[in-house]
């Protein structure tokens, strides 16, 4: 178990290096104008060690009035862990109590309708049904204006206000969570039907277990497994998801700069602010990698074979 998760801290690792090295060497090598009197080697470690090792992010973004590069790291990277650890916990804890329900309750009208309702999320982009939501319910122009839980702008840091963090912040944890949450709710869903098959599976019913504590207690189980290894694969996905969310949800998280950093931002110049992207680039890649160490984890947890043996499956 402890190769197993050394394999995967050394692959983290690499990855982030590799990202970096990628987001600021392509700069380096196709604008070499930015950057007069610098090789591209020297100028590209220099700028992956300021990044990685002192969290620089090269300095300051190309715009007068922004504050350093670090500086808004810091202020933003809570709100980004924030945003994306609740829409995790949404994915997880709905899509796996979901997928079970429907498991315990086959073909009926409810849950063929929380199927749907499921892939319905799932196949919703985050940015659309976020609007969608703040154009139906949002004061003041929402078609149905319902304050306090669909307010703009409401977001307050959860060690000054907790209500009001929360309040402000269930909302965007859904949107974020939804697409994975439908996806967790079918695979859970046929994973355990699938398993219904299986003898420990029909000794349990044989001996009179409700069908409903024979899913929760001994079809859904096994599906955990699989669960946790889709967090692991649809992390980039919700890292995505996040940084479409706090521009629609104006979440004060380091990645709601990205839209200012493209030039498409209201106020600012129509430039790309490319020191900007690079750090945003790094810090997407962190929290990918993040995530998949996490998932990792909760595998070996899950599974007594990775324990045993040090390997995943197959």
């Amino acid at each position: 178990m402890i190769a197993f998760l050394l394999r995967r801290l050394v692959f983290a690792a690499g990855t982030v290096v590799i990202t970096a090295f990628f987001a600021y060497g392509v700069i380096r090598l196709f604008r070499p104008e930015l950057f007069p009197g610098d090789s591209l080697a020297g100028g590209t470690w220099h700028d992956v060690e300021r990044a990685l090792v002192h969290r620089d992010f090269g300095g300051a973004c190309m715009f007068v009035g922004c504050p350093p590069l670090r500086r808004m790291w810091e202020d933003g990277a809570w709100g980004d862990l924030f945003l994306l650890s609740g829409g995790m916990f949404v994915a997880v804890v709905f899509g796996v109590a979901g997928g079970v329900w429907c498991a315990a309750r086959p073909r009926s009208l409810a849950s063929r309708a929380l199927e749907s309702v499921a892939m319905l999320a799932f196949c919703t982009p985050a940015y659309v049904s976020g609007f969608t939501v703040l154009l139906l319910f949002a004061p003041p122009f929402g078609l149905f204006q319902l304050p306090y839980f669909f307010d703009p702008h409401s977001y307050s840091p959860p060690f000054e206000d907790p209500w009001n963090f929360i309040r402000s912040m269930i909302l965007p944890w859904i949107v974020v969570g939804a697409p994975l949450a439908g996806a967790v709710l079918r695979l859970t869903l046929g994973l355990s039907l699938d398993q219904m098959g299986e003898n420990y599976v029909r000794t349990a019913i044989a001996k009179g277990v409700p069908h409903a504590r024979v899913v929760s207690r001994h079809a859904g189980p096994p599906t955990y497994v699989s669960v946790a290894s889709l967090v692991g694969v649809y992390a980039p996905f919700m890292v995505t998801n996040t940084v479409l969310v706090e521009y629609v949800f104006s979440v004060p998280g380091f990645f709601r700069h990205t839209k200012r950093a493209l030039g498409q931002a209201p106020g600012w110049p129509p430039t790309i602010d490319f020191a900007t992207l690079q750090a945003i680039a790094v810090w997407a890649a962190v929290l990918i990698v993040a995530l998949s160490l996490l998932a990792d984890l909760a595998i070996v947890v899950l599974d007594p074979t990775v324990r045993a043996t040090g390997r995943t499956p197959g």
